[in-house]
């Protein structure tokens, strides 16, 4: 696969899409498996580049980040194909962060204590004096639990 520090949320969608949307031939398009890919190479690579993102208000990624956009790192060059948009937002799953063009950049189950995938990578901005929200997040959602 492209990079061990990839997002997750490619790998979130193909097994969603799998496992929940019943569409059992989807893959990612680095895999060699011969089914139709639900993740594709971006037309513009985010590697090493900055993204803003919109979030859903009342989402809990806006509520952890306090604002409804955010600009923030990714090393990704692969990404939720267009014609599959639907997929991300279907099946107790919701997209809560797209990007200017509307593409999805960030899902999360609500009936989930912390569920939450994002193409961006919040350890990139994350310091010990000043952890990311997204980081503070899962260590809450974990001693709630």
């Amino acid at each position: 696969m492209e990079d061990p520090n990839a997002p997750a949320l490619e790998f979130v969608l193909v097994e969603h899409a799998r496992s929940l949307a019943g569409v059992s031939d989807e893959t990612h398009a680095e895999e060699e498996s011969g089914g139709t890919p639900i993740i594709t190479q971006l037309a513009c690579s985010l590697q090493g580049k900055m993204i803003t993102v919109l979030l859903r208000p009342n989402s809990r990624l806006a509520s952890l980040h306090g604002c409804e956009t955010v600009d923030e790192m990714t090393t990704c060059s692969y990404g939720l194909a267009p014609a599959h948009q639907y997929i991300a937002d279907a099946h107790g799953q919701r997209i809560v962060g797209v990007d200017d063009a509307g593409e999805a950049r960030a899902i999360e189950r609500p009936t989930h204590p912390f569920f939450i995938g994002t193409l961006y990578q919040p350890q990139l901005r994350s310091q010990p004096a000043h952890p990311h929200p997204v980081s503070i997040g899962l260590l809450k959602a974990a001693v709630e639990t």
